[in-house]
């Protein structure tokens, strides 16, 4: 399993950041539409859809409202974001909807009494979940587009680094001196010495890259944000365990073999993405 692992991460992380950086906007569009519509497929799974054709459905809808946010949103993001009333929308709603998916992981399992036998309201939830992430995404791969075609695709890799950060730090730490388990009830994996390795992976990545930027003005609000994006993170990544759990299922998918489904790689991807947009605009002055 490990082997099959590293051979999968191997293939895909030149393929992703390929995609990232050489791909025209368009083509960088279709490329993320299609992880995220993977995602959906994924995601209907835990809606308890009775067939593939019912699910099937979920991803022609998900399709729909993607290609209909992506025709109503202007062809430059790269402007103010408080004059996009459309993206900075969905970004305040994705920031709206993990606050409150963390408390559904904290109550949990009390909190299922709410959600785990309304299947519209799972379905509605993926929305909440992956809909706001891929506008996020886009949205950051536009950032000063005009001055430099790199400059969002930089970003797109710090967010990266931010969460494998976390990932690393909270295998190495966690896998042998866990000892206090985080939430048994949701993911009996995650333990608290797991959590605070990846806070620290986190605030060493931090560290060096202020340390190669000369320590800049901005350096305080860069670990403030970097540790609240790696505690979301945590949560989104539970969060998934957690209608994992109610679902009956190990992984959210097979397309990564040793890995799960696609859902299994960009959980904490999908939580920190808007809040990560929403930061990107204030420190660019752009909000």
């Amino acid at each position: 399993m490990f082997k099959q692992r590293v051979i999968t991460a191997l293939l895909l992380a030149p393929l992703a950041l390929l995609a990232v950086f050489y791909l025209s906007l368009p083509g960088f569009v279709v490329f993320i539409s299609a992880a995220f519509l993977l995602a959906a497929w994924e995601w209907s799974g835990f809606c308890g859809l009775a067939n593939n054709s019912m699910r099937a459905v979920y991803v022609v809808l998900t399709t729909v409202v993607l290609l209909l946010l992506y025709l109503s949103l202007p062809a430059d993001l790269d402007q103010p974001l408080a004059s996009q009333l459309l993206l900075h929308s969905l970004l305040l709603a994705g920031v709206a909807w993990w606050l409150m998916a963390a408390v559904l992981v904290l109550t949990f399992p009390r909190s299922k009494s709410i959600w785990a036998k309304r299947d519209w309201l799972k379905a509605l939830m993926g929305w909440f979940t992956l809909i706001p992430a891929w506008a996020a995404v886009l949205y950051i791969r536009h950032t000063g587009y005009a001055e430099s075609e790199f400059t969002g695709a930089w970003l797109i890799c710090a967010l990266l680094g931010l969460v494998w950060a976390a990932d690393i730090g909270g295998y190495i730490i966690g896998k042998p001196f866990g000892k206090h388990k985080l939430l048994p009830r949701v993911s009996p994996g995650k333990t608290v010495e797991g959590m605070l390795g990846g806070l620290g992976f986190v605030a060493l990545l931090v560290t060096v890259v202020a340390v190669w930027q000369d320590w800049p003005e901005q350096t305080a609000m860069w670990y403030a944000a970097a540790l609240t994006l790696t505690v979301l993170s945590v949560f989104g990544d539970l969060s998934e365990s957690m209608f994992k759990r109610v679902a009956g299922v190990k992984d959210s998918g097979v397309f990564l073999p040793g890995h799960g489904g696609i859902l299994d790689r960009i959980d904490s991807l999908t939580a920190t993405a808007p809040l990560f947009a929403l930061i990107i605009a204030i420190l660019s002055g752009l909000y």
